[in-house]
């Protein structure tokens, strides 16, 4: 039995990395990032590069099948490409929507073509968000990719109204990225952007734009088990309506943060996981918490496809059965704060709690 009524995973990543591991020598995991933001469009490769990326939609919509996903928000990230979204989304309109990166900016920034702009990737964020399936900015805001020292919180705050102002005037949500993943040697952006170092500094764009929504991707918990950005990400959650939470990659106790919290609402929360990722989940019994998703150098790199929608919902059954949570409330979370937030078509437009004032 589904869970819900019309699940929406808001946290898909459909695109896969091919990795010739025996060209990143000894010092792969620290090399690995930087190949990967170059990677190669399979269409356009000719068997000599370090890293390809292709489109893995097949195995997703495996899974959906499995698991009754009824639609995904495709997400880019390194070296992933719109384009590549828009063929997936083409081909299955009814399951797919996606989220606009300044993706070639970065990657001309980072091949030398052109000196990185925010102007430019404001201009390719206002192109794919004026394309059909693109309903949000996304994944978090990057920034100039060749950046190597910390800029400051003034300086970089001007850079992100950058994609406020595409946000806004497109009337589309801006993903804003929390969380940590501690292996493979891709967490250099903690030390270069005060923002991912702490979600509070989102109340400030907040205020600046009260008519476009944040989404907290990962909700804080991108991986490991310290919960200090859960916290923060509360905070903001806790002071703004439209303000919105990930949950997927919770484990069950950590859920009880945000839906306990009388001044984060259940329309704030979303079911986003991190399908397509590199994370694994790691297991410890009878520790706290149990379990709780890794990049873990020490097993290498996953050449299987990791099962986030099964642990996932596995744990979202788990706190739902010991709060006794609505279902009603239940659907909101898998689907229907998705379905308004990103103004997708359903079938029924009464799946979903909505009352009406007499």
């Amino acid at each position: 039995m589904k869970l819900g009524r019309f699940i929406v995973e808001t946290h898909c990543h459909a695109q896969r990395h091919a990795v010739n591991v025996e060209a990143q020598g000894d010092s792969s995991y620290g090399n690995l990032a930087k190949a990967m933001k170059l990677a190669t469009p399979a269409e356009e490769a000719d068997g000599d590069e370090d890293v390809v990326i292709y489109d893995n939609s097949d195995r997703v919509l495996r899974d959906m099948d499995t698991y009754g996903v009824d639609m995904c928000v495709l997400l880019s990230g390194f070296g992933m490409t719109n384009e590549i979204n828009k063929q997936i989304i083409d081909a299955n309109p009814e399951k797919f929507i996606a989220a606009a990166a300044p993706a070639q900016t970065k990657k001309k920034a980072l091949r030398g073509e052109e000196e990185w702009s925010w102007e430019a990737a404001a201009e390719e964020l206002d192109y794919w968000l004026s394309q059909d399936g693109f309903r949000m900015t996304g994944e978090g805001i990057r920034g100039d990719p060749t950046r190597t020292e910390p800029i400051e919180w003034k300086q970089r705050k001007k850079d992100m109204r950058h994609v406020f102002d595409v946000a806004a005037d497109h009337g589309v949500p801006v993903r804003w990225h929390t969380g940590y993943a501690s292996g493979y040697g891709g967490n250099h952006l903690f030390n270069l952007y005060p923002d991912w170092s702490d979600p509070t500094l989102a109340s400030q764009l907040k205020a600046e734009y009260p008519d476009v929504p944040i989404i907290f991707d990962h909700g804080g918990m991108q991986a490991g088990w310290r919960e200090d950005y859960v916290e923060k990400c509360c905070q903001v959650a806790a002071s703004f309506d439209d303000v919105y939470l990930e949950i997927g990659l919770y484990w069950a106790d950590l859920m009880k943060k945000p839906l306990n919290d009388p001044n984060i609402a259940i329309d704030q929360i979303l079911w986003g996981n991190d399908w397509g990722a590199s994370m694994v989940q790691h297991s410890q019994p009878n520790e706290d918490p149990p379990t709780f998703w890794e990049q873990i150098e020490n097993r290498g790199l996953p050449a299987h496809q990791p099962d986030y929608w099964g642990a996932g919902l596995r744990q979202l059954r788990k706190y739902a059965m010991e709060q006794d949570l609505p279902q009603e409330e239940l659907n909101l979370i898998l689907g229907g704060n998705a379905v308004r937030l990103f103004d997708i078509d359903v079938e029924d437009d009464r799946m979903f709690r909505n009352y009406v004032d007499l």
